[in-house]
C-alpha cells in the first residue's frame, strides 16, 4: 500500500500504541503495525480488538510486564545449561502463559479473543519445578530432589559432630589458655580455632591461615581433619547433585522449546493487541462496516490524535463525509484555521486505521471500502538538499500519484495548485482533477481558487464542501459542511486576529464588488440550506412522532390482549382452587359421617362430592385449553416420549400406557395422568415456570416435598397431615419429608405418626447423596 506515513500522522498513532504495549515484545510487534492486504484480516483484527475492549471495560486485563525474549536461550551454545536466571526468563513467560490460558473459559463470548488464548500451551510442569527448586531469592531448595536433601541432611550432620567435637575443645582447660577468642569460624571453607601466635604446637592441628596482625593463627585441629574432609566431600557431592538438576530441568525445559516460543508469540500479539484495544477506548473507538468497493461513508467521525491532545472525544467537533458513491471528488473550501486540513487528514488516518484493523472513533454505521492505495500530500516540502520549491515538490508527488493511482486509490492533497501564480496554479488544478476523474481515484482536496469551486458546481461526480464561518463572531466553527463552497474569509480572520481597521478597509477596497458578491452568494445560499435543514428536520420530527403513536397504539393493544388472558387463566385458576377447598372439605366430612352415620345423609353426601368432582373436571378442561392453545394432543403416546403437562407447565417422560392412564416421570417424580391430558412437547414454544395447577390429579395445594426443618413434632403435625391430605387429592403417590438429622428426636416421631396413617403404604430412607437419614420418603 502506498502511503505516507508522516503526512497523515500515521506514525504518531503507532508511536501512541507503541508505548501503551508492556513488553519490549510487545512493542516490537507494534512497531510492525500496518494496513493488511485482505479483507479478511481486517475484519478479524477489528473483531478481536473490539472484543478486548469489551473485556476491558470489564475490567479484564492482563500485564506483561514479564515478557522476555527466549528465542537465544534454545540456540546459544551458551547456555547450554541453564543458571537461575535463564529459568527465571522461561518461568515468568510460563506462567504469564498459564495464568492467561486459564481465562479461555471465561471468554466464551468473545470468539477471536477465545481462539487467540486457547492457542496458548499450557505448561504448569515447568512452574511447579522451578518452584521446587528455587526459592525467591534464587537459592536451591532441598526439595529440587531427595538425594539433594540426603546430601544436605548428612552434610548438616556433619557440621554438628564438627561444631560439637570443637566447642568441647574449647571447653577443655588443655586447650582453654591457648584460644585468642572462644568462637569457631572457617578458613578455605574449613571450620578452625583462633589460637594465639605461639601456641600452634600446643594444640595438634593444621595451620590454615593468619589474622593480618600475625596475632592469631586458624587451626584445623587434628581431631576434626577427617571430618572436614568428608564435608569437603559431601559439598562436592552436592554441587554434583545441582549441576544435574539443572542438566534434567535444562533438558525438559528444551524439549518444550516449540511450546514455549509458541506461547512468547502469542504473547507479544497479545499485548501488542491489548494495547491497540486501550488505545481503542481512549478514543472511544468502535468498529466500522468494511466493505469491498472503494468508498468512504464516515458518521460522527474525528480525528483520533486530537481526541488525544484536548483529552476527552466530546471537545473534538465531528463530521459526516461520503466519497465513492454520488460523487468521487470532494472539494473543501473554507477559511484559513478552519480545520480543512484536520478534516481531510482524520478521513485518511481513519481509512489507514481501518484497513489495520484497528476500530476508529466514528459511530459503527461507518462504512470504509478496501482501498489498494492511499496517497497524502499534505504540508510545506520544500526540499533545501534537492532543490526542490514547495511548489515543485507539490508537483512532483502529484506526477507520481497520477501514475500509480487507480480507482481504488484514496488520495488527498492539500491547498491543490498553491505556491504559484493563482491563475495558472488554479488552472493546472483543475487539469489534475479531470485526470483524476477521468482515472476513477477517490479524491478530496482543500483549496482557496474560485474558479475550482465553480469546477465542483458545474462538473458530475464532484461536489463542493465547506468548513463553517461564523461572521459574528468572526471565528471559524470546525464545522464541516457538504453541498456548498466556502469563503476564504481572510479579510475577516485577519480582523479577527488584530490587524490595524485602516488595513482592513483599504484590502476590501481592493477586494473588488466581485469577491464581495461572491461572499454575499454564499451567505445567501446558507441560509437557504439553514431553512430547507429546518423544514426537514421539522418534517422528521413529525414522522417520528406519528412512528411512536402507532408503536404505542400497537403495544397497548398487544398489552390489552394479554392482560385479558391472563386474566382469563387467573379466574379459572381461582375457581378451580375454590372447587378444590370444597372437595377437601366435603371428603372430610364424609370420612366423619362414614364413621358416624349411615344412610341417606352418607348417600347426600357422596352425591354432594361427586357433582363438584365433576365441575373440577370441566375446570380442568378449561384451563387446559387456555394453557395448552398452541400446542397439539398426543393421540399415540408411547414409553419414552417427552410430553407437555398444562397443569404443571413443564415436560415429562412416559413411563407406561394402561387403562388410558399415562405413567410419567416428571423430574424424578412419577405418578399417574390421564392419557387426554398429553400434549406435544415442541422445544420452539415458549416456556413457562413449572407451577403446580391445572389437572384432575394435582391442584395447586399439592406438593412433592415438605420441609419440617427448626420445627418441634406438635407444630410439624398438622403440616403433615395437610401435606398428605393435598398429596392423595392430586393424585401424587412418591413424597419426601425433610426435617434434618439433628439428635433424631422429630425424625423418629415423624416417621412412628407416618406408620399410623391409613393413607401411608410405606416409608423409606433415601441415599446420602439424596438427603440420607435427614429425609423420609413416603409412599402413599
Amino acid at each position: 500500500m502506498n502511503i505516507r506515513y508522516g503526512d497523515l500522522e500515521y506514525d504518531a498513532l503507532r508511536a501512541h500504541i507503541i508505548r501503551l504495549c508492556h513488553s519490549g515484545l510487545g512493542k516490537e510487534r507494534a512497531q510492525e503495525l500496518a494496513p493488511f492486504i485482505g479483507e479478511k484480516c481486517i475484519t478479524k483484527s477489528l473483531a478481536l480488538i473490539s472484543q478486548i475492549q469489551e473485556c476491558l471495560r470489564r475490567g479484564l486485563d492482563f500485564n506483561f510486564e514479564d515478557l522476555c525474549p527466549v528465542e537465544k536461550l534454545f540456540v546459544s551454545a551458551e547456555f547450554s545449561i541453564f543458571g537461575f536466571e535463564e529459568f527465571r526468563t522461561i518461568y515468568q513467560n510460563t506462567r504469564l502463559s498459564n495464568v492467561i490460558s486459564r481465562h479461555h473459559e471465561d471468554l466464551d463470548d468473545f470468539r477471536e479473543l477465545h481462539i487467540q488464548i486457547k492457542r496458548l500451551q499450557y505448561l504448569p510442569e515447568i512452574c511447579a519445578r522451578f518452584d521446587q527448586i528455587f526459592d525467591a531469592e534464587g537459592e536451591v531448595l532441598d526439595s529440587a530432589s531427595p538425594e539433594l536433601a540426603r546430601i544436605r541432611k548428612r552434610a548438616q550432620s556433619l557440621r554438628g559432630s564438627i561444631l560439637k567435637t570443637m566447642q568441647n575443645m574449647m571447653s577443655d582447660s588443655r586447650f582453654e589458655r591457648f584460644l585468642q577468642d572462644k568462637f569457631v569460624t572457617q578458613r578455605e571453607d574449613r571450620f578452625v580455632l583462633p589460637i594465639k601466635e605461639g601456641a600452634a604446637a600446643n594444640v595438634p592441628g593444621i595451620v590454615q591461615s593468619h589474622s593480618g596482625s600475625k596475632s592469631t593463627l586458624f587451626i584445623e585441629p587434628e581431631s576434626v581433619v577427617p571430618l572436614n574432609n568428608e564435608l569437603q566431600m559431601i559439598k562436592q557431592e552436592e554441587k554434583r547433585e545441582i549441576y544435574r538438576i539443572f542438566s534434567v530441568f535444562t533438558t525438559e525445559i528444551k524439549a518444550l522449546r516449540e511450546s514455549i516460543l509458541g506461547n512468547v508469540s502469542i504473547l507479544a500479539e497479545l499485548d501488542f493487541r491489548y494495547s491497540c484495544g486501550r488505545f481503542s477506548n481512549t478514543i472511544g473507538a468502535r468498529i466500522p462496516r468494511i466493505v469491498h468497493e472503494p468508498i468512504l461513508e464516515l458518521r460522527t467521525a474525528r480525528h483520533p490524535l486530537l481526541i488525544l491532545k484536548l483529552g476527552n472525544v466530546r471537545e473534538v467537533i465531528p463530521f459526516d463525509l461520503s466519497l465513492g458513491k454520488d460523487y468521487r471528488i470532494v472539494i473543501l473550501s473554507g477559511p484559513n484555521t478552519g480545520g480543512k486540513t484536520v478534516l481531510m487528514k482524520s478521513a485518511g488516518l481513519i481509512t489507514l486505521m481501518a484497513l489495520s484493523g484497528l476500530p476508529v472513533p466514528a459511530d459503527e454505521d461507518s462504512k470504509i471500502g478496501m482501498f489498494e492505495s492511499v496517497f497524502a500530500d499534505i504540508g510545506d516540502d520544500q526540499s533545501i538538499e534537492n532543490a526542490l520549491s514547495t511548489f515543485s515538490s507539490h508537483v512532483e508527488k502529484i506526477q507520481r500519484m497520477l501514475t500509480e493511482a487507480d480507482e481504488n486509490s484514496l488520495v488527498l492533497i492539500d491547498e491543490i495548485g498553491a505556491a504559484t501564480d493563482p491563475q495558472q496554479g488554479s488552472a493546472l488544478a483543475q487539469a489534475i482533477l479531470e485526470r483524476f476523474g477521468s482515472i476513477g481515484s477517490r479524491l478530496i482536496v482543500t483549496t482557496h481558487y474560485t474558479a475550482l469551486k465553480i469546477f465542483g458546481e458545474q462538473t458530475n461526480a464532484v461536489v463542493n464542501a465547506s468548513m463553517q464561518f461564523d461572521l459574528k463572531s468572526l471565528h471559524p466553527t470546525f464545522r464541516f459542511s457538504i453541498g456548498f463552497p466556502g469563503d476564504s474569509f481572510a479579510i475577516e480572520v485577519a480582523s479577527s486576529l488584530g490587524m490595524e481597521s485602516s488595513l482592513i478597509e483599504r484590502a476590501k477596497s481592493l477586494s473588488g464588488s466581485q469577491n464581495t458578491q461572491f461572499t454575499e452568494l454564499l451567505k445567501k445560499m446558507q441560509d437557504e440550506k439553514k431553512a430547507r435543514a429546518r423544514a426537514t428536520y421539522e418534517f422528521e420530527l413529525k414522522t417520528r412522532n406519528l412512528a411512536t403513536r402507532l408503536t404505542e397504539a400497537e403495544s397497548k393493544e398487544a398489552k390489552l390482549e394479554e392482560e385479558l388472558k391472563a386474566r382469563r387463566q387467573k379466574y379459572i385458576k381461582d375457581l378451580q382452587n375454590e372447587l378444590i377447598a370444597q372437595q377437601k372439605l366435603y371428603t372430610k366430612e364424609l370420612e366423619e359421617l362414614k364413621t358416624l352415620e349411615r344412610g341417606e345423609r352418607k348417600s347426600v353426601s357422596e352425591k354432594k362430592l361427586h357433582a363438584i368432582n365433576e365441575r373440577l373436571d370441566e375446570v380442568r378442561e378449561e384451563l387446559v385449553s387456555a394453557s395448552s392453545e398452541k400446542r397439539k394432543k398426543v393421540f399415540q403416546a408411547k414409553p419414552g416420549d417427552r410430553v407437555w403437562l398444562p397443569g404443571f407447565q413443564t415436560e415429562a417422560t412416559v413411563l407406561e400406557i394402561r387403562d388410558n392412564q399415562a405413567l410419567v416421570d416428571m423430574n424424578g417424580i412419577s405418578f399417574k395422568t390421564p392419557v387426554d391430558s398429553l400434549f406435544e412437547a415442541n422445544q420452539a414454544a415458549e416456556k413457562e415456570p413449572a407451577q403446580s395447577y391445572g389437572f384432575v390429579h394435582a391442584d395447586v395445594h399439592a406438593r412433592f416435598e415438605l420441609k419440617l426443618l427448626g420445627l418441634t413434632f406438635d407444630e410439624a403435625q398438622p403440616l403433615i397431615d395437610e401435606f398428605i391430605d393435598d398429596a392423595v387429592i392430586a393424585g401424587l403417590h412418591n413424597l419426601r419429608i425433610v426435617h434434618g438429622k439433628g439428635t433424631g428426636i422429630l425424625r423418629s416421631k415423624v416417621r412412628d405418626y407416618l406408620c399410623r396413617k391409613k393413607q401411608v403404604l410405606g416409608i423409606d430412607t433415601p441415599p446420602m447423596n439424596q438427603g440420607g437419614s435427614g429425609v423420609t420418603l413416603v409412599k402413599i
